[in-house]
């Protein structure tokens, strides 16, 4: 076919589109606040956060992106990695996830994807999929059916699913089955 002739076909062809009824759906311009909810209002990659206090480096925050959300008071971070310091400088709490949802009107947290995070005061850690961080309760909580796994830095470990640590009273319950390997170490008094 002629490109004269394939022209003239194309024009009758969304003529006949029209004619049959075809139209642009406009309702998800109408709902533009919703919409909006979605959009980021800045987006960053590649970040370094640092937070002083008292003259000093209290926290680092590395992510390859992070979206923050004004209206939901919501910043997303992807690939971050932490790292909290002690007021004499040395590393008290580092850790990593893939990502993480921060509040921070409650300063409450959900972390996902090959989540760790080790304490060099408890010289312990946590690895999970997914953990919930409630800030006011001071609550750590994993969904009930992901199994979470504490190690300590002697090489003692438990694993387990229905997950929560109550990091005020400093208890770690498992609701469900556990397994796990406990190192003891004899002092020989």
């Amino acid at each position: 076919m002629s490109a004269r002739r394939l022209a003239p076909a194309g024009a009758l062809f969304c003529a006949a589109l029209l004619a049959a009824g075809c139209s642009l759906d406009y309702a998800a311009t109408e709902t533009g606040e919703a919409s909006m909810e979605n959009i980021p209002d800045t987006v960053a990659v590649n970040i370094l956060h640092r937070v002083h206090r008292d003259g000093r480096l209290s926290l680092q925050v590395e992510a390859s992106r992070a979206e923050t959300y004004n209206t939901r008071r919501e910043t997303i971070l992807s690939d971050a990695r932490f790292i909290e310091y002690d007021a004499a400088g040395g590393v008290a709490t580092e850790g990593a996830a893939k990502n993480v949802t921060y509040n921070s009107d409650s300063e409450n947290a959900q972390v996902s994807g090959s989540v760790r995070a080790h304490s060099a005061r408890e010289k312990a850690g946590v690895e999970a999929q997914t953990l919930s961080w409630e800030n006011k309760a001071r609550m750590l909580t994993a969904p009930p059916g992901d199994t979470v796994v504490l190690r300590k830095d002697d090489g003692s470990s438990i694993s387990g699913t229905g997950f929560s640590g109550d990091l005020r009273a400093r208890r770690m319950v498992f609701a469900g089955p556990v397994e796990g390997t406990y190192v003891w170490e004899d002092t020989g008094e």
